[in-house]
């Protein structure tokens, strides 16, 4: 049951949504706050630095997803502001990180939740610098609530990917793609697949691609822009099955 995780990882394929050049986007697109202006907020979204009006009021430093249009008056609209867990800051860094064909063979290992915490050591042992060291004993504290907390490498994305240890018929997990936004579910031993998303367009998107998901009778997607990640040390949130 736990491989088929791997499908989970791979969402990220659907799309590449990395270098996104219009702003009349179907998809979130991952924006920074740099400052309060009269008319609204001055915004980093990619190398491209915009000023837009947003319908609440945005923190200042956070990065968020949104949904974002040019108006009829040729203003920027921002809308559907999501925040990103700061715990995704980290994720780019981070010393110990899996190519997705390097997790393809590592999650099939009979002692995949052994192995992963073996690296997970040494890896926090020899940390490189105080910002991976927090990101990695963020992963141990997660490992000691029974979840593994990994990071995937996919071309040039990076996801952290987040899979609690089997609990009576189901396997729960979270994602945080940085063009999908927060993607969890459970996997049940019946081959039923439960996918909670963020956004409506997400959604619908996932809809559309669910052949790639194989190895499932049933795939429910479902719309709660409250979907969080299992465990994030940072903002000292701990979800329970």
């Amino acid at each position: 049951m736990i491989n088929k995780i791997l499908n989970i990882a791979k969402l990220s394929q659907i799309t590449q949504n990395s270098n996104i050049k219009t702003f009349n986007t179907t998809l979130p697109i991952l924006l920074q706050v740099l400052e309060k202006t009269r008319m609204g907020y001055m915004l980093k979204l990619g190398n491209s630095t915009i000023e837009a009006r947003s319908p609440a009021n945005l923190q200042i430093g956070a990065k968020y997803w949104a949904i974002v249009k040019d108006s009829s008056v040729g203003e920027i609209i921002i809308q559907n502001l999501i925040k990103q867990p700061k715990i995704f800051d980290y994720v780019k860094s981070t010393s110990l990180s899996f190519e997705m064909n390097e997790f393809q063979t590592m999650i099939k290992e009979k002692k995949f939740s052994q192995n992963f915490y073996d690296k997970l050591i040494d890896s926090t042992i020899n940390a490189e610098n105080k910002e991976d060291f927090l990101f990695l004993s963020n992963a141990l504290l997660a490992y000691e609530k029974k979840i593994t907390n990994l990071v995937i490498k996919d071309r040039n994305k990076r996801i952290l990917l987040q899979i609690k240890n089997k609990k009576r018929d189901k396997i729960d997990f979270s994602a945080i793609f940085g063009n999908l936004g927060v993607i969890a579910g459970s996997i049940y031993e019946s081959n039923i697949l439960i996918l909670k998303v963020q956004y409506q367009n997400v959604k619908n998107l996932l809809e559309k691609s669910k052949d790639r998901l194989e190895g499932f009778s049933e795939i429910k997607i479902l719309l709660d822009e409250n979907t969080s990640i299992l465990f994030d040390m940072l903002e000292t949130q701990i979800i329970e099955a």
